[in-house]
């Protein structure tokens, strides 16, 4: 045993200096944003940590020019002291003009190839350009601009109403037939930058967005969550706003099999507390509680007959409507289902209980 320990010891410090020496000796993008410049030519910027004990939070920016967003990195790593690599890579930013006019999966197709980064990397579409907003300042000074701005995207994913995706999710919604996938979207106003919503992406293209009022319904139809916000007014004089916390949300589909008739009901759950009222009735009696899961029912539902309508009306289905309606139906071509979608019978059915209400006196 005396004789394994210096062993284990020495092999730990031999492991430790390698690995010293590798960050030293490259440069190790945390995020990288793609502008498309005004001659049309890719613009990329890669933020690079500094790894110095004196210098903790510091970070550099490395951009450079091409036609294709592989070539962008090499020319970068030309201009640098020390080779780019994209190990450590957490986001990857596109403004909307790029996507526009270069499509997704173009843009995504050098990610998916390269080996160093992972499937659960970040993508988010930028309203305005990248540069402004990977150009601005962080305000936790411990982390750069790249972090910081994965750790958003990621505590609105986790805590707030924003959707989980990443380029494993995403690849997957985009590659199938028709191609319908979404993005968070991000925007810089005045020195903060925030989620600004969701962008819905149909064959390549953005064709639409889910605004943040929005997003508590949408997250809800696509997939469950344990966290998010919900504020509404309920429908009396006083015109009170209500916020609920949701505690557990999802929704279940019933599909038909009839092929002259065919339709799907979607049926929301919602289990929450009350976060804060804008009234001063007692929030323990039931009879105020029943007030509010109606009125949130009848808000909710609205709110997702309206997004549902408008997804008909663009012959987009970022929810997975098709999937749900193919397992039943199993003949039907992706041909059959654009014709259908849009005049389809889609009904949203909501229920809401209250469980708790805080403590108050």
């Amino acid at each position: 045993m005396r004789k394994v320990l210096p062993v284990i010891l020495i092999y730990s410090l031999l492991c430790s200096c390698a690995q010293q020496k590798v960050v030293d000796e490259v440069n190790m993008a945390q995020a990288i944003g793609y502008d498309l410049t005004e001659d049309d030519m890719i613009e990329g910027m890669f933020v690079i940590p500094i790894f110095q004990q004196e210098k903790m939070g510091k970070y550099q920016i490395l951009s450079g020019k091409s036609t294709t967003t592989s070539d962008v990195q090499a020319i970068v790593s030309k201009k640098a002291n020390k080779p780019v690599l994209l190990g450590q890579t957490r986001i990857v930013f596109f403004s909307e003009k790029i996507v526009q006019q270069i499509g997704m999966t173009e843009l995504t197709d050098y990610i998916y190839r390269e080996p160093q980064l992972g499937n659960r990397v970040i993508l988010a579409i930028v309203e305005g350009k990248v540069k402004d907003v990977i150009y601005t300042k962080s305000p936790n000074s411990n982390v750069n601009i790249g972090i910081f701005l994965a750790d958003l995207i990621t505590q609105q994913n986790e805590f707030g109403n924003g959707p989980d995706t990443n380029l494993h999710i995403f690849l997957k919604d985009a590659l199938a037939d028709g191609g319908d996938a979404f993005l968070p979207l991000l925007k810089k106003r005045n020195n903060d930058i925030m989620v600004s919503g969701v962008a819905l992406i149909h064959e390549n293209k953005i064709v639409s967005k889910v605004k943040t009022q929005d997003m508590f319904v949408f997250k809800t139809l696509v997939q469950s969550h344990k966290r998010g916000i919900y504020k509404f007014s309920l429908k009396d004089k006083k015109k009170s706003e209500i916020v609920v916390e949701s505690i557990r949300s999802g929704s279940s589909y019933n599909v038909s099999n009839s092929g002259s008739d065919p339709s799907i009901t979607i049926k929301i759950k919602i289990e929450g507390q009350v976060k804060e009222s804008m009234r001063s009735e007692n929030l323990t009696n039931r009879k105020m509680i029943k007030k509010i899961e109606k009125a949130m029912k009848q808000d909710l539902s609205k709110q997702a007959n309206k997004l549902i309508n408008d997804f008909q009306k663009k012959n987009i289905d970022p929810i997975g409507l098709k999937e749900k309606y193919h397992a039943k139906n199993k003949r039907m071509t992706y041909e059959e289902w654009k014709k259908i979608y849009p005049n389809m019978t889609i009904k949203v059915e909501t229920e809401v209980h209250i469980l708790q209400t805080g403590v108050s006196e």
